[in-house]
């Protein structure tokens, strides 16, 4: 999860471009619903927003991330590759329209939809405090997916 965060780094630094990956997506479709910079406003929120996630999440925003945690997991069970597999889509007064060749490219836009709009609707409850939290002190049980 380490080379993620510093390939998110490198992104946001204009260091790289990528030519692919769902990643950058998800960056640009949770800019566009909450207009908070995705990686200083979410990258290690709570318990579960960024790379891992353990414990108990902290409030509703981190309860966003602990289910896209689920979506994607269900999704790499189906082997899909939730991180490199480019989806495309639109947004247009904040309906986001979902498109992609495969199944997998469909239904990672759609995890990656389903997150940005929770962020959106908690955005009220969003706590400055759990942002660049240490995962390492969430030592609650997981709930389950």
């Amino acid at each position: 999860m380490k080379l993620v965060l510093l390939w998110v780094v490198l992104i946001i630094s204009g260091r790289m471009v990528p030519s692919q990956g769902s990643l950058i997506q998800l960056i640009k479709m949770i800019k566009q619903a909450t207009g908070k910079n995705p990686v200083f406003s979410y990258l290690n929120y709570g318990c579960y927003c960024g790379p891992g996630g353990k414990g108990q999440p902290k409030d509703a925003t981190d309860w966003c991330c602990k289910i896209h945690d689920c979506c994607y997991k269900r999704l790499m069970q189906q082997r899909c590759h939730v991180l490199v597999d480019r989806y495309n889509y639109s947004s247009i007064s904040g309906d986001i329209k979902c498109c992609g060749r495969t199944q997998c490219q469909k239904e990672i836009c759609q995890c990656d939809k389903e997150l940005a709009l929770c962020l959106q609707r908690n955005l009220v409850s969003y706590q400055k405090a759990y942002r660049f939290s240490w995962k390492s002190l969430c030592q609650e049980k997981n709930p389950k997916c």
